[in-house]
């Protein structure tokens, strides 16, 4: 009779846990949100966010509207264990995905056609020129 080992099953259970705690990253900030930081330059609002680990094409930067940048960040990987022939199962085959976002209110609108992002060693650079006052549209009154 073939007995199994009872902490087996406990073992696996660990090292679960320990892969998905693996992937967690203190500086990205609780539930996927990306910390930003906005600096008043003058002429325009310098929004940077740390962003390591992805690449350029994973990150998305919208302007919803003239006062509200939104940052978001995803990607997905597939780890595999065991070979790649043609006569061989794959015994473990493991898909991950992060995401990480967030929406930042500014104070004063900005030109949504003259912004402007970089992404250089983990680091999300977006400037954004502000409008000037009184460029808004003017409504006749009839």
């Amino acid at each position: 009779m073939n007995r199994q080992n009872p902490f087996e099953e406990i073992d696996r259970l660990f090292d679960r846990i320990s892969s998905e705690f693996g992937d967690f990253e203190p500086g990205a900030g609780l539930g996927g949100s990306v910390a930003v930081d906005v600096a008043d330059t003058g002429e325009t609002f310098e929004a940077t966010a740390d962003v390591p680990g992805y690449s350029s094409d994973d990150i998305d930067v919208t302007l919803p509207d003239p006062r509200t940048v939104r940052i978001a960040a995803s990607q997905e990987t597939t780890s595999e264990e065991g070979g790649e022939s043609e006569d061989q199962q794959f015994i473990r085959q493991e898909r991950t995905r992060r995401t990480m976002s967030r929406t930042v209110p500014l104070p004063d609108r900005v030109r949504t056609e003259d912004a402007e992002a970089s992404y250089d060693n983990g680091v999300l650079t977006i400037t954004l020129p502000k409008q000037e006052a009184g460029s808004g549209t003017d409504i006749p009154v009839n």
